[in-house]
């Protein structure tokens, strides 16, 4: 009996404690996030510096087409290739002189793109359930508060062979994101997959096709996939539906417009860098305006303050922006 009373009791310590103990640890992998995409930020000033213009999300040599074009690498490589001399990666560099940009982002047997750097990846977040040999990345370029994700002049900072400048971001540094988090699918069924041609006209349409029974009618795993891979599916986040929520991409291939979710690991948000360096975590129940309504070409964000975040010159008033 008195055996039993101990083991109780140290198993009731355990279970008060335990809670205490992921908590701190949550923390510290906060922290470390929060630590990668001030980095991060850094590295896009630093280039700005060089360059006078901020890198594309998506681009390169060639020609751009979904699924690919006449010359690779089809202007699909994303904008962490850019960044990577700003990154401490010169080592990758090198060996992507040697091949003059010229290989695809999706060649899994190549060895640059089967680096995978730390910098680019959320401590909190799990292993993508589909790994097929090219590293992964928990940073998102953001596209705006529009479901133009390819269009060559963004709503947002970053899109297809765009370099924006800050002169171009009317509504402020501060106000702007550059970078959400994008969390890995863990399976089949998960939120955090892309809806493939399900052709939402608004955000409301999109979170409906999504079952949390059987997940969405054509899901794709792309979302954190392939650093190389500037495609939307892959390496772009917008401003439309809350974080955490559902995501849809128009026709079925993973260079293509459509709604892309910021998501994280971290309970109730996700963490965020703004145009000017600074870091900020972002709750799902931030203002997100009219769900019902279709995105804008110009003017203010339909989408409250989580949509005014996204764009860049939409010239919005309200409360903290």
């Amino acid at each position: 009996m008195e055996l039993l009373i101990v083991v109780a009791t140290i198993g009731l310590i355990v279970a008060l404690l335990l809670p205490s103990v992921q908590q701190a640890r949550e923390v510290s992998r906060r922290m470390q996030c929060t630590n990668n995409l001030k980095q991060l930020g850094v590295a896009l000033h630093s280039y700005h510096d060089t360059f006078a213009a901020f890198p594309y999300r998506e681009g390169g040599p060639g020609q751009h087409q979904f699924n690919g074009g006449a010359i690779a690498p089809f202007q699909r490589l994303s904008g962490y290739v850019s960044l990577l001399p700003l990154i401490e990666q010169g080592q990758v560099i090198e060996e992507l002189k040697l091949t003059g940009l010229s290989k695809a982002p999706w060649e899994s047997t190549y060895q640059p793109w089967k680096q995978s750097f730390a910098l680019l990846r959320c401590p909190s977040s799990p292993e993508h359930f589909v790994q097929d040999g090219i590293g992964d990345a928990n940073y998102a370029f953001c596209a705006g508060d529009s479901v133009e994700t390819e269009s060559l002049q963004p709503r947002g900072i970053f899109g297809l062979v765009d370099h924006a400048t800050f002169d171009s971001i009317t509504d402020g540094s501060t106000y702007t994101i550059a970078l959400a988090e994008r969390s890995f699918p863990s399976g089949q069924r998960d939120m955090r997959n892309v809806n493939f041609g399900s052709d939402p006209e608004t955000p409301a349409e999109c979170a409906v096709t999504f079952d949390p029974f059987s997940g969405y009618a054509k899901s794709n795993p792309a979302p954190g996939g392939r650093w190389s891979d500037g495609g939307s599916a892959f390496s772009a986040v917008n401003t439309c539906l809350p974080p955490n929520s559902p995501q849809c991409a128009y026709a079925s291939h993973e260079a293509q417009n459509g709604f892309y979710t910021a998501s994280s690991e971290h309970p109730e948000g996700v963490m965020c860098v703004f145009a000017d360096g600074s870091v900020r975590f972002i709750t799902d129940a931030v203002d997100c305006g009219n769900q019902g309504a279709q995105p804008v070409t110009t003017g203010a964000s339909p989408y409250g303050i989580w949509g005014s975040m996204g764009s860049k010159g939409g010239n919005e008033l309200g409360p903290g922006v």
